[in-house]
């Protein structure tokens, strides 16, 4: 056998069947819209491996009853192509909104339209599975890479094989959040303003959203949150507004400061990791002698690179951009199955931010939307190619077959890739009163625009930048992990006090349970999950119907009670039928 087979090898079990192909489709929708109003609220997502695995257990085990019953392989392959539509949203909402951003400054900007930005996403989410396929055989096959969430999937994926009450808690936290979402959104939408004097401002803001996202970061990442959050908003803008500073000049200097700490941490991150194995780790990229998927790469990238100049990119920065996504992808796979994270935004702007300056060297006019276009596209292919490396993992943990995983992927990309934009109208026109403002900040959207226009405070923004950049590259020389962690605390820079409040809550709940109560840390990550799911599949209820020119939270919310009493029930009803049964 020749060993670029190994590629997508042909071992292991198929799961492969068209139920797991329609589970993996409507959990990719789910997730698509539930993501898209996560990431602009809270400006992070979560990996959503752990709730697409035990949604997709608890359907395959119902349907199970009535007809053939399932296997971990089938589960396996609805969980991975369920991820799908979280990660297409990440890489539409972190930078098309930055549009938008602009816009609202007042500064002359094209919208892209709806179809446009279907290709778009279709031809980058394509293309970053396809690059996946030859990175797998380094990352995943010799290297071994952890890939966190892909292996504690794999874990849920055979625990759900029984089925049971895991489906039940999630379900509960997302009705019962769910509920409480619209309420607060019917009766206290802006919070509650605690304390504002002296530069300071303290928002009571009630989102369970932050607080499950904090509980699934962990001690480390939510408090490095919570300090960046602590340093920028209780201790530099109170400094600088006591010192004569305007109270929002100085909010955009932490920012500023912000955004280069998570750019820093970036490239760092690149420089430190990625370049000393650069030919190891891009050599698969070149093997076009493997099983068929590898032989696809370059005809996707050929497709990619139409679709960028149709829709309004040069033919220099299409070609550009597409020698960048090659090398991109390849990066954001090895950084999600080392670190379990995928700044995919950051990827797309250091591209994005590499063509403006060949084209301004060259005296050449590229605009505003084909910069935001390049930098969607390598964001999108970034974020797919680091989602796949997760279930190649626990395909691999498994025993699945790595092909089933590509073929329910590519599926379930063509259906993010139609959907997503139309989800981004939803919630822009649901939410434009409140985009950008503390209610819906979009960071990453912020940071994408202004890498592309320009920032406010430059020199706040490259000293976060080198800070970053000069930590990481310790890190990594030194072989010693520090507590900070600049990306994250950059993050917390960005977005107040208020959210990193929450996020800190997460995770002190997080800590007390794994020192305490260690017998709940799994129930508890469910929880969080669903916590998480409830906020999103709310948020994004009430736009749609906002959009549709009804005001709907009442009914919603009978729809929600009575959805939790139904849920109830069933429980109950299985619990006594499993205790008769004993």
């Amino acid at each position: 056998m020749n060993n670029t087979t190994n590629n997508l090898e042909e071992v292991g079990e198929t799961g492969f069947s068209f139920r797991a192909v329609i589970i993996a489709v409507a959990l990719t929708l789910f997730l698509l819209t539930t993501s898209s109003y996560i990431t602009l609220k809270l400006g992070a997502l979560p990996w959503p491996i752990i709730f697409s695995a035990i949604i997709a257990g608890a359907i395959l085990n119902f349907i199970g009853q009535f007809s053939r019953r399932t296997n971990v392989h089938e589960i396996n392959v609805a969980q991975a192509g369920g991820t799908v539509g979280g990660l297409m949203a990440a890489g539409i909402t972190f930078t098309i909104p930055g549009i938008l951003y602009l816009q609202q400054k007042g500064i002359a900007v094209s919208s892209i339209d709806i179809f446009s930005l279907i290709l778009v996403c279709l031809a980058a989410g394509i293309l970053g599975i396809l690059l996946s396929v030859p990175i797998k055989r380094v990352l995943i096959d010799e290297e071994n890479l952890p890939y966190p969430s892909g292996a504690a999937g794999a874990e849920v994926v055979k625990a759900e094989v029984s089925g049971g009450r895991n489906a039940f808690i999630i379900i509960f936290a997302i009705l019962l959040i769910g509920l409480f979402v619209i309420l607060r959104e019917m009766y206290f939408p802006g919070g509650w303003l605690l304390f504002s004097a002296a530069g300071l401002t303290l928002l009571l803001y009630p989102m369970p959203l932050a607080v499950g996202v904090g509980y699934i970061l962990g001690k480390k990442a939510s408090f490095n949150w919570f300090l960046g959050a602590v340093v920028g908003w209780a201790m530099i803008i109170p400094y600088l507004v006591n010192s004569g500073w305007e109270q929002g000049n100085a909010a955009s200097l932490v920012q500023n400061l912000g955004m280069g700490l998570v750019l820093g941490s970036g490239i760092g991150f690149f420089i430190a990791t990625i370049i000393p194995k650069a030919r190891k780790l891009f050599a698969p990229l070149f093997d076009f002698h493997g099983v068929w998927y590898t032989r696809f790469t370059i005809p996707a990238s050929l497709f990619a690179l139409l679709i960028l100049y149709a829709v309004g990119v040069p033919l220099l920065a299409a070609v550009l951009t597409i020698l960048g996504v090659w090398i991109m992808a390849t990066v954001a796979a090895r950084m999600t199955g080392e670190t379990d994270i995928d700044p995919l935004e950051q990827f797309g702007i250091i591209v994005g931010l590499a063509v403006l300056g060949l084209y301004a060297l060259l005296r050449l006019e590229i605009g505003y939307l084909p910069a935001f276009i390049i930098v969607c596209f390598v964001s999108v292919a970034c974020a797919l190619a680091g989602d796949i490396g997760h279930d190649y993992k626990s395909a691999k943990i498994i025993g699945t077959k790595a092909k089933d995983i590509v073929k329910v992927d590519l599926i379930a990309v063509i259906c993010a890739g139609i959907a997503g934009p139309f989800v981004l109208e939803i919630i822009q026109k649901g939410y434009g009163s409140v985009m950008f403002t503390e209610l819906m900040p979009a960071p990453q959207a912020q940071l994408v625009a202004n890498s592309i226009f320009g920032f406010a405070y430059p020199q706040a923004f490259f000293l976060g930048l080198a800070f970053a950049f000069l930590v990481v590259l310790g890190q990594k020389i030194f072989k010693k992990g520090l507590f900070i962690l600049p990306m994250v605390a950059g993050i917390g820079l960005f977005l107040g006090l208020t959210l990193g409040m929450l996020l800190a809550v997460g995770g002190i709940i997080k800590y007390l349970i794994d020192r305490k109560f260690s017998f709940l840390c799994y129930s508890g990550m469910l929880v969080a999950a669903g916590i998480i799911g409830g906020e999103g599949v709310a948020g994004f209820s009430l736009a749609a119907f906002y959009v549709a020119g009804i005001n709907a939270a009442p009914y919603l919310g009978i729809a929600f009670v009575l959805l939790l009493l139904i849920t109830m029930h069933l429980r109950l009803t299985r619990r006594n039928e499993n205790n008769r049964n004993r």
